[in-house]
């Protein structure tokens, strides 16, 4: 598990500003108190970071940097640090490790918090997909207290839930190309029942921002029946916003945008990626490719906006998506699960076990982020077609060491 602090100072620094903001709730609706500091102490294993790390490319210098009215957004690894350690509970280490990211997230001026929550529903066979609250990934109480920690340091939180696709029973969701409609809106009708629930919870702890699509595991494949996904989610919208007042931000993945969901959310989270990056262009890498590839990706995404909506482009409050692995092959390869080892079509698999040799064997690269991170930023302000809302970077682990 490998962290990425230098990378994430240089973001920030490119980023420039935020934060600071003032909260508009009343932290009277938080009832729980905040017990006293855990005595345990977080785990070090070395405070020298490998030379090696740094990878074979000089660590570019950030050229300028972003106004300070864009949303700045760091996401926390998707899995709770409920880990056993001596003289610690699991939630008293977990309560350390956040305080102490959330730390360094104010520090680095970040605005807004994504966490993660998931949980299988009790039976998909039912009427009411109800989420089974024994398997949620990080305890209600825990994430109540969370959002506290945070706001107290003037940082948003935003809940963002993933959506399984295996239930408590066993029961699974067909989640291929071959999706009928009718299986389609079924799920769409239970992720109601789901996110209504969160709403609720957002709406009496003092949460500020609910992302209202679902994170990981992307079924069903809600761009081939644009229409019914629409008046669906629209629907949804809709019965979120009598349980919850804060931001509402929806997820371009699957990619479908329509005017009338874009009208009714206060951000259009886009993914950004180098197009057409090869292998071949992780052995040229510089600032200066990596820009025009995002700029080719950018303009992809503002035809895609024009054509869906109708709209201006500048009317749309895109907040931009990224997932950069401190690897060697991030951007030819794509994201690849880091926390634990799987095995293709089959699932998680032991440390030991063949399957797990590539993922034990991955190179670790800052310049490669770095370099990513760089080019991507002078392609967003230099372009003009698009007006960023924001910036987030998605599952970035925990910024303790």
């Amino acid at each position: 598990m490998k962290k990425f602090i230098l990378i994430f100072t240089l973001v920030l620094a490119g980023c420039g500003g935020g934060g600071g903001t003032t909260n508009n709730f009343s932290t009277d609706q938080i009832t729980q108190s905040v017990p006293a500091k855990p005595t345990c102490t977080l785990a070090v294993n070395t405070d020298t970071v490998p030379q090696s790390y740094y990878g074979t490319n000089p660590i570019p210098t950030p050229l300028s940097k972003f106004d300070n009215s864009i949303i700045r957004g760091i996401g926390l690894k998707d899995y709770h640090p409920g880990f056993n350690m001596p003289n610690c509970t699991q939630n008293e280490y977990s309560r350390l490790l956040y305080q102490k990211t959330l730390d360094r997230l104010q520090l680095l001026n970040v605005d807004v918090v994504e966490i993660y929550q998931y949980g299988p529903v009790v039976d998909f066979n039912a009427t009411t997909w109800v989420v089974d609250k024994a398997q949620r990934q990080i305890p209600e109480s825990e994430l109540i207290w969370f959002i506290k920690e945070a706001n107290s340091r003037n940082l948003k939180v935003n809940i963002i839930w993933q959506l399984w696709p295996v239930d408590s029973k066993g029961n699974t969701i067909n989640s291929n190309y071959t999706m009928s409609e009718a299986e389609m809106l079924k799920v769409l009708r239970g992720w109601h029942d789901i996110i209504v629930d969160v709403a609720k919870f957002g709406g009496a702890n003092g949460l500020n921002i609910l992302t209202v699509h679902w994170n990981a595991f992307y079924f069903p494949i809600t761009g081939k029946y644009k229409e019914s996904a629409t008046l669906e989610f629209l629907s949804i919208i809709n019965d979120v916003r009598k349980h919850f007042n804060g931001k509402l931000f929806m997820e371009a993945l699957p990619t479908f945008f329509d005017r009338r969901i874009v009208d009714k959310v206060d951000g259009i989270i886009v993914p950004i990626n180098p197009s057409n990056w090869t292998r071949n262009d992780d052995i040229n890498i510089s600032v200066s490719l990596l820009k025009s590839r995002y700029l080719d990706n950018i303009l992809g995404k503002a035809l895609e906006l024009s054509i869906n909506t109708g709209m201006d482009l500048k009317s749309i409050p895109v907040i931009w998506d990224f997932n950069i692995q401190s690897r060697d092959k991030a951007l030819s390869e794509g994201w690849v699960e880091d926390g634990f080892c799987v095995k293709e079509g089959i699932g998680p698999v032991s440390w030991g076990s063949p399957e797990c040799t590539k993922q034990m064997n991955y190179v670790t690269d800052f310049s490669i982020q770095a370099l990513a991170i760089e080019g991507a930023f002078q392609a967003i302000k230099e372009q003009t077609l698009i007006k960023t809302h924001g910036i987030m970077f998605s599952t970035s682990y925990w910024h303790t060491d």
